[in-house]
């Protein structure tokens, strides 16, 4: 079962391939067969005087150093676990051709905790979403249809699960779930009647692909009546999972990455009518906001209680790192003001 510790970890190797030997490179009785031929391999530079491999295998090994240090038995004979390693390496350990996947693996996970305190998810219940979005969670990216469903990791899926209703369909997809949130957080925030709130706009050349847009700008107005064109959808999503402890099971996943896939999320949710695209008239900019059918949907019985209830903790995340981050343009816009002035 990966775990947000495992995603991390992976994020530190060069790609996700990788991230399987490092895995294997915590067992105790695996690390220390692999630091056996490491400290070998190194011992073998300097003994056929190749100061400069050697100095920049020292270099690279940074915090590993402590452990290679201690092994008492460096050895290029073959491990016990040549089996396992030719399944995830290019080689068995001892052979030349693994060096550098091991020196990478040993050092990524040097700087982990090696005793990962267990904790507990519950199941994901589809019409609780409480069960969901909790820290420590796992959610797969984007595709139309997950091959392999899970009831610990949130599904990538936007398939036809939920049958017609559109509340049902989007209370079985998460990433439906997510951005129906978003909207849903707009017009709760424009029902406060104060000042303040956020909206998901085209710019105009993407107008013609609202259907699948490449990237929809979120536009903040806070309170003070400041409207801050902060970035993109991808971002706020990021932002949002990080402060709800989400985590997505992916390698060095970036806004421009999401922003790549949130244009499947949003061709769904508009054939759904969850999100309906609205072009703009009278000053108005093209944007997305919540469909009216959806809207009624989620002040019903079951819409009130995943919607309203059960799931404010993610409404309230959606603003809290919407408004948090307009605020944080404003203070770079004014340090970036200050320095010119300077």
């Amino acid at each position: 079962m990966a775990t947000p510790v495992v995603v991390a970890l992976g994020d530190r190797l060069p790609n996700s391939a990788e991230s399987v030997p490092a895995v294997f490179a915590l067992l105790p009785g695996v690390r220390a067969a692999w630091l056996r031929v490491v400290r070998a391999r190194l011992a073998e530079m300097g003994e056929r005087r190749d100061f400069a491999a050697l100095a920049d295998a020292v270099t690279a090994a940074g915090v590993l150093a402590t452990e290679l240090v201690k092994v008492g038995t460096p050895s290029f004979s073959l491990t016990s676990f040549s089996e396992l390693e030719r399944a995830v390496l290019p080689a068995a350990a001892h052979e030349a051709s693994a060096f550098p996947v091991l020196m990478r693996v040993l050092v990524a996970t040097a700087v982990m905790p090696m005793d990962v305190p267990s904790s507990s998810l519950p199941d994901i219940a589809f019409d609780d979403p409480s069960t969901a979005w909790r820290p420590g969670r796992l959610l797969l990216l984007p595709t139309s249809t997950d091959a392999v469903p899970t009831h610990a990791v949130l599904s990538g899926a936007l398939d036809g699960r939920g049958g017609g209703d559109s509340m049902l369909w989007a209370l079985h997809h998460p990433w439906a779930f997510l951005l129906a949130q978003m909207t849903f957080t707009k017009e709760a925030w424009e029902a406060e009647r104060v000042s303040g709130g956020i909206a998901f706009e085209l710019e105009p050349a993407h107008v013609p692909l609202f259907q699948t847009p490449p990237r929809v700008e979120v536009v903040v107005t806070l309170p003070s009546g400041e409207e801050i064109r902060c970035g993109s959808l991808g971002e706020l999503v990021q932002r949002t999972l990080a402060q709800l402890g989400v985590t997505i099971l992916g390698h060095r996943v970036t806004a421009r990455t999401l922003d790549d896939h949130l244009g499947l999320v949003i061709d769904a949710i508009q054939r759904q009518d969850v999100w309906r695209f609205e072009h703009g008239s009278g000053g108005r900019h093209p944007a997305y906001s919540i469909h009216p059918s959806f809207s009624d949907a989620c002040y019903r019985a079951l819409g009130s209680r995943a919607f309203y209830r059960l799931g404010s903790p993610v409404t309230a995340t959606i603003r809290r790192s919407a408004e948090t981050w307009a605020r944080e343009r404003i203070a770079r816009a004014s340090a970036a003001k200050g320095e010119e002035v300077a």
